[in-house]
């Protein structure tokens, strides 16, 4: 069939006739005839004119003739639409076959259809790359996953030869970017930034990873001195993967310089004459505003008001960007007149943009009603569409602009439907002036971590007259301990000790003794005043708990000294120490040398005190033994070592507490067998496995027999020895439990499946084994080992559960909670 023409493509105005019909039709020329003389004869002489040969395929008039005549018979076609022209299609089937078609629907699918060949070529194509994306999932669901990426890798490689250089649609899949046109000694960072454009994993599956993010500024900026002498050698498409790439936020992906690669990357793009789109020309006066050129950026988005400020796509981010930047550089009067147009346009307003400017106002004394009245705008404009997030904001706006009384007003607008004001009163209404109700508040400042805040409120609401309650206050020191830094740690303390100061003047008030002498740290006696700032006094009193903080802390930090005087107070305060204190104490004297007094402060705090040690008693107990404190071990400190684990396994036994945490439970038994084994107390640890197997439900985990089979507790460095001893603990472990399956082959049982109990008994027995081995009494028999096991037992306090198997003694001294026993 004839392409279409320009004519039928501007809506079908003109009649089309065929080429070939023109052809035919048009009147054969006359021959020119010579400048000779010839004579009347020879013209009459001359034969007539043979009738033209038309070309093959060129249709014969007479056929166009037929076709008309039968046009005339069929009679007018149906009167076509006014104002259009009936136009008549017809397809060359053959050469010298026309035939009419039916209507335009029949004509454009014959237009704009392929030829068969083609259609066939790409069915093909397309069968074969189905077929081979089917064989590369194939692979990989069969293992070969690493084979089926390297075919893909090699197929993109290929595409890339085949397509180097080449820019436009076929640029605009990853791996075809490149840069062309520089050659010599400069080439190679270029050619560096080419291989990281070609590779395969940047922005797989659509997001970039933080390594692409990295590298991608890393190969750009080592290429932009040699990419400056020829900008124009650099694509579009490669200017347009770079700023996106530099340019990603969000989807779990950081990119903390952001800004700054945008604002280089931006001036470069000026250089190279290369356009930003709009949405790229506001990121880049957010970068050149964030890196300081702060009046330029302004500027700049003055300048851009004609053409951003008004277009539809950009009309919202543009105003929002001024209002954020002038808001930040200090002009809230244009900041506010941002706002109002943003507001006040056609488009749909989000009033969130009025929190910076509150934030701006807010920073200055003068314009704190401003900001209030900022704030109320912003929450009538939103209405039930203002979320806790947008009161969380708001408030921390107040506090840190010291306007306490604004920020309390924010949060009882938050936690309450109807309108309750307490602005400019010197009591607050009971329902908000409880310590309760401000409990909530403090609970929730120092959850999103505004610790600073929620220590302005605790002033602020102690001079209205309400005491917080000593949870939140703690919950305040711990807080600022926890983050370890020294300025908290300094506030922590000094709060803490304003809190032990109400509790100490409370026993002194309660006792009505003026003649009793309380300790008062020398150090921290009162809160020191600075600039003529008031003295903060607490009111709210210490717990067990303040003094529970400020032990760990002490004891984490090796102040043994400021522990003790801790210590003392505690006993002034007249609040009985609990077993975190104790442990907190005796961890402390373990640590500076002193085990002895630690042991001595064990017991008499647990026997004469009263105070129930529970098993991070033990664990701290067992850690002050010489063996795991000191580093080259002394024989005689070894032996007596010995007699005090049995006696603080006899402790631990007949002490009421069970596991409360998983840690412990995994913690406290690999202690005590290691503690054994270093003392070479072999009799104790077999025992010992045994009572715990009974009171713990502990089975000894393989990678635990491996340790204690090279007898480290931690071989953390991979060197050489470590590496040769882990491997021999493992062989050892290895042939205890090849001997122990022999010995079960031999007395009847198939050695192949065991059971989960069978599997648990073989672990002790080649513990037991291992202990043998490493007492040099793998060769004893039982009726040499026993009366030494009998003998241990007694003196550890567990002769009735190990030797009796009593089940009401295991029932009592069983160490496990309803908690714990369902993850043993």
């Amino acid at each position: 069939m004839p392409p279409r023409t320009f004519t039928l493509d501007l809506s079908r105005r003109s009649s089309y006739v065929c080429k070939s019909c023109l052809d035919s039709l048009r009147p054969v020329k006359a021959r020119p005839w010579l400048a000779r003389p010839a004579s009347n004869a020879s013209r009459r002489a001359q034969p007539p004119p043979r009738k033209p040969q038309l070309p093959e395929g060129m249709p014969d008039p007479a056929e166009l003739q037929r076709i008309l005549a039968e046009e005339l018979e069929r009679g007018p076609d149906p009167p076509a639409p006014p104002g259009g022209i009936d136009v008549k299609f017809f397809n060359q089937e053959a050469p010298g076959r026309l035939r009419r078609l039916r209507d335009d629907d029949e004509f454009g699918v014959l237009a704009g259809g392929l030829d068969s060949e083609i259609e066939t070529a790409i069915d093909d194509l397309e069968k074969q790359m189905i077929n081979t994306a089917r064989m590369l999932q194939r692979m990989e669901k069969q293992g070969g996953r690493d084979k089926a990426d390297e075919l893909r890798k090699q197929f993109k490689k290929t595409l890339r030869l085949q397509y180097k250089g080449k820019t436009g649609p076929e640029a605009e899949e990853y791996g075809m970017l490149r840069i062309a046109g520089f050659s010599g000694p400069r080439q190679r960072p270029v050619a560096n930034l080419n291989t990281f454009l070609a590779r395969d994993s940047v922005v797989k599956g659509g997001i970039p990873r933080a390594r692409d993010l990295a590298e991608c500024w890393k190969y750009y900026s080592a290429a932009r001195k040699t990419l400056a002498l020829a900008w124009q050698n650099v694509p579009q498409e490669v200017w347009n993967f770079l700023w996106m790439i530099m340019s990603w936020e969000g989807e779990g992906v950081e990119n903390p310089n952001r800004m700054q690669h945008l604002y280089i990357l931006a001036k470069d793009m000026q250089a190279a004459g290369v356009p930003l789109r709009d949405p790229q020309q506001l990121l880049a006066i957010e970068a050149m505003f964030i890196e300081g050129w702060e009046e330029e950026a302004i500027e700049a988005w003055k300048k851009a008001v004609v053409t951003l400020g008004s277009k539809p796509e950009t009309f919202t981010d543009y105003w929002e960007l001024g209002v954020r930047m002038c808001c930040l550089h200090g002009d809230t009067e244009r900041a506010q007149r941002a706002a109002d147009t943003l507001l006040k346009s056609s488009q749909p307003p989000n009033a969130r943009i009025l929190i910076p400017i509150t934030r701006a106002l807010a920073a200055k004394k003068e314009t704190v009603d401003q900001a209030w009245e900022s704030y109320t705008h912003m929450r009538t404009l939103l209405g039930e569409t203002m979320t806790i997030e947008d009161y969380d904001e708001v408030i921390a706006v107040f506090l840190t602009s010291d306007c306490i009384e604004y920020a309390l007003q924010a949060f009882v607008d938050m936690m309450f439907s109807r309108a309750i004001d307490i602005r400019g009163k010197t009591r607050l209404p009971l329902t908000v002036g409880n310590h309760f109700f401000i409990g909530k508040w403090l609970k929730r400042l120092i959850g999103v971590g505004d610790l600073e805040g929620a220590y302005k409120v605790v002033v602020y609401v102690q001079n209205k007259g309400i005491t917080p309650s000593p949870i939140q206050l703690n919950g305040l020191v711990g807080a600022w301990l926890r983050s370890g830094t020294a300025e908290n740690v300094e506030k922590a303390e000094t709060l803490a000790w304003s809190m032990i100061r109400a509790r100490l003047d409370y026993v002194k008030l309660r006792q009505r003794r003026d003649v009793v002498r309380f300790y008062e740290p020398h150090s921290l006696s009162r809160t020191e005043t600075t600039d003529g700032e008031p003295e903060f006094i607490c009111h709210t009193r210490a717990t067990a708990e303040t003094f529970s903080l400020l032990a760990e802390n002490y004891c984490s930090r090796r102040l043994h000294s400021r522990l003790q005087e801790l210590f003392e107070v505690l006993r002034q305060a007249e609040i009985g120490p609990t077993s975190f204190l104790m442990n907190q104490i005796i961890r402390s004297y373990s640590q500076n040398g002193e085990a002895a007094e630690a042991v001595n402060l064990y017991q008499t705090m647990a026997k004469e005190q009263n105070i129930r040690p529970d098993g991070h008693t033990f664990l701290t107990l067992f850690n002050s033994l010489s063996v795991n404190r000191l580093i080259q071990r002394d024989p005689d400190l070894s032996k007596k070592d010995i007699a005090s684990a049995r006696q603080f396994f006899r402790d631990m036994v007949q002490a009421e507490w069970t596991f409360d945490s998983p840690d412990i439970f995994a913690q406290l038994p690999r202690t005590i067998l290691f503690s054994m084994l270093k003392a070479k107390d072999f009799r104790g640890m077999i025992v010992a496995a045994r009572a715990m197997k009974e009171l713990f439900g502990f089975h000894p985990p393989e990678a635990l027999l491996i340790e204690l089979a090279t007898g480290a507790g931690s071989l953390q460095v991979k060197t050489k020895r470590n590496m040769e001893r882990l491997v021999g603990g493992r062989r050892t472990i290895e042939t205890l439990m090849k001997n122990h399956r022999m010995e079960l082959i031999k007395a009847g049982h198939p050695g192949v499946e065991m059971t989960e109990e069978e599997k648990v008994d073989e672990l002790h027995a080649v513990l037991e084994n291992l202990v043998l081995l490493k007492a040099g009494a793998q060769n004893a028999s039982q009726e040499e080992v026993q009366p030494l096991l009998e003998e241990a037992a007694r003196e550890m306090g567990v002769y009735d559960i190990v030797m009796g198997k009593d089940a009401d003694q295991i029932a009592r001294h069983r160490k496990l909670g309803k908690q714990m026993a369902e993850h043993v």
